[in-house]
């Protein structure tokens, strides 16, 4: 990517959420998310999920997956294209963000990557881009701070506002405390799911004890001290 591209994608990103540089004219979505893809920037490639959820929360009519895959000629770079489509996904179930009516995810071309990325979230493994690495970790800070805290939320009601900021908010401090795999066994409890044996063993053996802790008044109370 020459350097005029960079700037010109640095600027753009600006537009779909991603302010690393103040926006210039409008900016094509697909072209945008294609050039991501092309990058090997990390910065660049975590902030995938970020346009990709502006663009379907802001209803963003250009968008087309299968447009802005085929902006990308070489095989590799449109397994990274639905790998990335995949960590956003992941994203938009971790933080409970609403995509139902968005027909993006329905795309079989990413359920290999599906399956994947799940794994590596899960078990908050690393992502391997060629000799760039995308930490998990880093991708939810990343999508949290600048999905949260974008206009998006600008644009919906008074009420709809507090159950987005509910969710997210819940859902963040449930990730500091909890792995993903952990937080899906809890939800599973709440939600009176069948758990296998071997998920009600690891529910007691593990996520038991952080419940109890995290229910004490004690660690409550000292928490609180210590954040005075």
């Amino acid at each position: 990517m020459t350097s005029e591209n960079s700037k010109e994608l640095f600027a753009a990103l600006a537009r779909f959420g991603y302010p690393l540089l103040q926006p210039e004219g409008e900016a094509d979505p697909n072209k945008v998310l294609a050039a991501l893809v092309e990058s090997d920037d990390t910065r660049l490639l975590e902030g995938f999920p970020v346009v990709l959820a502006n663009c379907v929360m802001g209803k963003e009519s250009r968008l087309n997956m299968e447009t802005a895959e085929k902006l990308l000629s070489k095989p590799e770079l449109k397994e990274r294209f639905w790998t990335l489509v995949a960590v956003s996904r992941y994203l938009f179930d971790l933080y409970s963000l609403g995509y139902k009516n968005w027909s993006g995810f329905n795309n079989p071309k990413y359920q290999n990557a599906w399956d994947l990325v799940k794994e590596k979230g899960h078990n908050d493994q690393p992502l391997q881009f060629g000799d760039r690495q995308l930490d998990f970790d880093r991708l939810k800070k990343t999508f949290l701070e600048y999905v949260v805290g974008s206009q998006l939320t600008k644009q919906m009601t008074e009420k709809e506002k507090v159950g987005l900021n509910e969710d997210f908010r819940r859902e963040y401090y449930l990730s500091l405390l909890l792995t993903p795999r952990q937080k899906e066994l809890l939800h599973k409890r709440l939600n009176k799911e069948k758990m296998t044996k071997t998920e009600r063993e690891y529910f007691s053996r593990v996520v038991k004890k952080k419940l109890v802790a995290l229910a004490d008044p004690y660690l409550h109370a000292l928490a609180q001290k210590a954040l005075l």
